[in-house]
């Protein structure tokens, strides 16, 4: 079950990011530029993020997620915690590659990621499709989707 809550964790983190990036960030923020841009670009072209290298997708996060693991590993000796931690943050490092593809058609996506969108694992492409409609205030969620109908703009 923890791990069950991680993974739901890091579906409404990435959710609470997304809507974040996308109604609150700017262009000009010095820190999340890059981020708002390509989050917000993606509503013009969400084909991009299809053409970007696995390692271009995650390599962002990687730093992230070492900064937030690293120190609960060091510091917290408990199996309950390590399991829901590295659950959400395994969930959250690849989530960029989640999204990626959801925004892919299912004859170019590897079986894996068709297979676990079919299970409802990862979010389906038909579902954060919708989020890339105007007025883009809909399904931020982008590891499984499953917190997306509770979170509306």
């Amino acid at each position: 079950i923890t791990e069950l809550l991680g993974y739901l964790f890091a579906d409404l983190a990435s959710g609470v990011y997304h809507w974040a990036i996308d109604n609150y960030g700017k262009a000009s923020s010095p820190v999340f530029r890059p981020q708002i841009e390509a989050f917000q670009g993606r509503h013009k072209s969400s084909w991009k993020i299809t053409r970007r290298e696995f390692s271009n997708n995650l390599h962002s996060l990687g730093r992230v997620i070492t900064f937030v693991a690293v120190p609960i590993d060091v510091l917290v000796n408990d199996p309950v915690v390590h399991a829901f931690f590295g659950m959400s943050c395994g969930c959250i490092m690849f989530s960029q590659q989640f999204h990626a593809w959801a925004h892919g058609t299912k004859s170019r996506l590897p079986r894996l990621a068709v297979a676990l969108h079919d299970a409802g694992v990862l979010i389906p492409c038909l579902d954060h499709a919708n989020h890339h409609r105007q007025p883009y205030n809909s399904n931020y969620c982008i590891v499984s989707g499953v917190w997306n109908r509770f979170c509306k703009n």
